[in-house]
């Protein structure tokens, strides 16, 4: 399996808009089974999320909506090509699959259906409840016409069918998931993640999920494959690995290399800022706000290094290095002329990890 590239990850959050809803709720299936709610989750397979367990397999499809109109059972059994109800939503869904006892025919949505269809909701990780008689019946009646395997009936389908409501955005789905990484990232740092480093550990794992799910070959991930690249993205992420050990972090060498430091030198500011961060962690109060302002100030001071760069009054490269550490190291010094230097330089670190200053534009 192939590992991202952290300069795929420079937008930041700007990139992660076009990420599909599917492939956030698929992330958030992987952290089920990291909770051991599943054996292994597939994805673009018999259908667009496979979730197998010891118990039975849940086929899931995602249907959304952005024009603020809600499914009914009407909607989701339409036929796309007249007459052929197998080419509805849920035709599509029941069909192609093995059904078992066990099996699981799940419709994620992300609007909350008209009532009819909702009567089928379920919440993820719970059991469906009993659905009213008339709402089993008017779904029977819609797909009567659905050829079906041997040994199956079209109540034994609808016994197994349930709907999912998840977010209605993106963001809100990720946000979710950035919640369920919080645990995962704090075990391997021994204390809380900030933000930043939740947003990058998410950020990491959908561009590897997308290019697995983008395969001409359908791709599973098991408990195993998932965790390793939860612990790689994190270590990639933070700096640190979940035994204790440190990671290089990609971002800051890629900026620091056309810098002209050494790869001792290099180290160096690694070790500053996985400091500082640990610092900043713990922070509260007047601290944390210190800390915010002096990198707020160091981000000033780049931008205005960086502006004289583009400017062509300073040389990219080693000279625009020499001209950001000046800024920072130079008295006096706002917020705080106490700082200690080693602090200074800690936060234009941080700053240069976080894509907010660079030596050269072709980083």
């Amino acid at each position: 399996m192939a590992w991202v590239d952290s300069s795929a990850l420079d937008g930041g959050r700007r990139s992660r808009r076009g990420f599909q809803y599917q492939d956030a709720v698929t992330l958030l299936d992987c952290l089920d089974m990291y909770a051991g709610a599943y054996d292994s989750v597939g994805f673009e397979d018999l259908d667009d999320i496979v979730c197998t367990a010891r118990d039975g397999t849940t086929y899931r499809q995602v249907k959304t909506k952005e024009d603020a109109t809600r499914h009914t059972l009407a909607s989701v059994c339409r036929p796309e090509l007249k007459d052929r109800v197998e080419t509805s939503i849920l035709g599509r869904l029941f069909s192609g699959k093995p059904c078992t006892a066990e099996s699981r025919f799940c419709l994620v949505v992300n609007e909350t259906p008209q009532a009819d269809l909702d009567s089928f909701r379920t919440e993820r990780g719970a059991t469906r409840g009993p659905v009213p008689q008339k709402h089993r019946d008017d779904l029977a009646q819609r797909l009567k016409d659905l050829p079906v395997a041997p040994g199956r009936s079209i109540d034994l389908l609808i016994d197994r069918f349930e709907v999912l409501v998840e977010a209605r955005t993106i963001e809100q789905v990720e946000d979710a998931i950035l919640r369920r990484l919080d645990g995962p990232v704090a075990a391997v740092l021994g204390q809380p993640a900030l933000w930043r480093e939740l947003e990058d550990v998410l950020i990491r794992l959908s561009i590897l999920l997308a290019r697995e799910a983008s395969q001409k070959i359908s791709r599973h991930w098991d408990a195993a494959t998932f965790e390793a690249s939860l612990l790689q993205a994190i270590a990639a992420s933070t700096g640190r690995r979940s035994d204790g050990s440190t990671e290089p972090l990609q971002r800051l060498r890629s900026k620091l290399q056309p810098a002209g430091l050494t790869a001792e030198e290099a180290e160096g500011h690694l070790d500053l800022l996985l400091r500082y961060r640990r610092r900043y962690r713990s922070a509260v109060g007047g601290e944390r706000r210190l800390l915010d302002d002096l990198n707020d100030h160091v981000f000033a001071l780049c931008s205005e290094v960086s502006a004289r760069r583009r400017a062509g009054h300073i040389e990219p490269g080693p000279a625009a290095y020499a001209a950001t550490v000046h800024a920072v190291t130079r008295e006096p010094f706002l917020p705080s002329p106490s700082l200690p230097l080693h602090d200074r330089l800690a936060a234009l670190a941080d700053v240069t990890a976080r894509c907010q200053n660079r030596y050269t534009d072709g980083t």
